[in-house]
């Protein structure tokens, strides 16, 4: 075998293979042999008619396509190999000359991934913004326990509602007089001061007195997710029938055993700071991987074929369609009601970062001769099953069944190694 490789525009290559007669021909008498087994030919056996009497039924060219099927994807292989080329796609055969007793000729094109030159991406500084934990942070997570270990008293007094109460409520919702459908609630608990309602609702609320039936007018979003709704103008009649309060537990010993494997509530308190404490050093890894992968993208450069760009674009929709479906919603209406022209830029927008993204991370790799072993996979299907809640064996099981699952899992390592690499290499100082 022998391949010739012409370079075209868009980053893609012609490539002519050429395989001996010798083994074009064992390759067609084998062809012939397989298809005689698969066809019923009157008079004879399966597979015992004579080689021009299966020819002739079965048809040379049907027979010719067959060897080229055969053997294209493994000489193809070789020639990849030979060329070091980095394939973006599959090939697709153009055309082929095939005739016994002479060299069988196959011409394809392939598309192959653009050339990706770097910039500097070690031994720099790089400035990035600091997260830093907010003050009163652990005051905050602790009053959060009490409130998750509170306890709801009715108010015997006659006094109205403020923003720290609870508020049981019946309610009726109407747009232009007409109720609107699934508005309305009875005997409703609504938390004042952390309401999910649409603005206006519960700060309607607040200043009444149980007992008391009012109206209240509201305005839906502009993005509320009923399109009929959106930005309408709206009266809510509301019933209150009583007004309640929540009772915080002492911060103490006792609450901080309720809470979780503490012995007294400065433990609870040292695990909080831990917590907050791990988690900023957590978003400032974030924040440095960001900003120096911000650099090397910047000072990359990469001329991405419009055929790749279409093809991520295409992945970009239906990965977006898929998310929308899931949530219930109906993607043909999600895009007539945004400007076609703008979805396109940002798809368009998101499938040249991704493509860069993965282009960097495939050539830092192989400058820095990384290599995927067993242990980093073991180490991914073991992160894969903390996420999920199941044993890395079940990960594992998914993994043989899925070509797929296991190129994703080994690109992670890969990306994992490569993040590494950037981190260590570079120092980083706070803007």
């Amino acid at each position: 075998m022998s391949a010739k490789i012409e370079n075209l525009e868009q980053n893609v290559v012609k490539v002519d293979i050429t395989i001996d007669a010798k083994t074009a021909e064992k390759a067609y008498n084998n062809a012939i042999s397989r298809m005689a087994k698969q066809v019923n030919i009157p008079g004879f056996r399966k597979g015992k008619a004579p080689k021009n009497v299966i020819e002739k039924y079965i048809g040379a060219e049907r027979v010719k396509v067959q060897v080229v099927e055969d053997l294209f994807p493994m000489e193809f292989a070789k020639a990849v190999e030979e060329n070091k080329l980095d394939l973006a796609i599959q090939p697709a055969i153009e055309s082929f000359n095939f005739d016994l007793g002479k060299d069988l000729t196959i011409v394809a094109k392939a598309e192959i991934k653009p050339e990706v030159t770097l910039g500097e991406y070690k031994n720099q500084t790089i400035q990035f913004d600091e997260y830093k934990v907010p003050e009163g942070a652990l005051e905050l997570e602790l009053e959060s326990i009490r409130s998750r270990f509170s306890t709801v008293k009715p108010i015997e007094e006659d006094r109205p509602a403020g923003d720290k109460d609870l508020a049981v409520i019946d309610f009726e919702g109407f747009v232009d007089g007409e109720p609107i459908e699934r508005g309305s609630g009875k005997n409703y608990t609504l938390d004042l001061g952390h309401s999910n309602f649409i603005p206006g609702f519960a700060e309607g609320i607040i200043g009444h007195k149980k007992g008391e039936e009012f109206t209240i007018d509201v305005t839906f979003p502009e993005n509320y997710s009923e399109e009929k709704l959106k930005g309408a103008k709206a009266q809510f009649k509301i019933n209150l029938h009583e007004l309640q309060e929540r009772i915080l537990p002492e911060l103490n010993d006792e609450l901080a055993k309720k809470v979780g494997k503490f012995d007294t509530a400065t433990a609870l308190k040292n695990d909080i700071a831990k917590y907050l404490e791990e988690s900023s050093k957590i978003e400032n890894d974030k924040r440095k991987m960001e900003a120096i992968f911000k650099k090397v993208l910047d000072e990359a450069k990469i001329d991405i074929q419009d055929s790749m760009i279409q093809r991520e674009i295409e992945a970009v929709f239906g990965e977006t369609r898929q998310a929308a479906e899931a949530r219930g919603q109906d993607w043909n209406k999600i895009m007539e009601s945004q400007d076609r022209e703008d979805i396109e830029k940002q798809a368009r927008e998101e499938a040249v970062r991704r493509i860069k993204n993965s282009l960097i991370i495939e050539k830092i790799a192989k400058t820095e001769g990384i290599k995927i072993e067993q242990g980093d996979i073991v180490e991914q299907v073991s992160q894969i099953a903390q996420t999920y809640r199941t044993t890395p064996q079940e990960i594992l099981k998914e993994v043989t069944k899925n070509q797929r699952f296991f190129t994703a899992i080994t690109q992670q390592a890969a990306i994992k190694k490569v993040n590494d690499i950037l981190m260590n290499n570079n120092t980083f100082v706070a803007k």
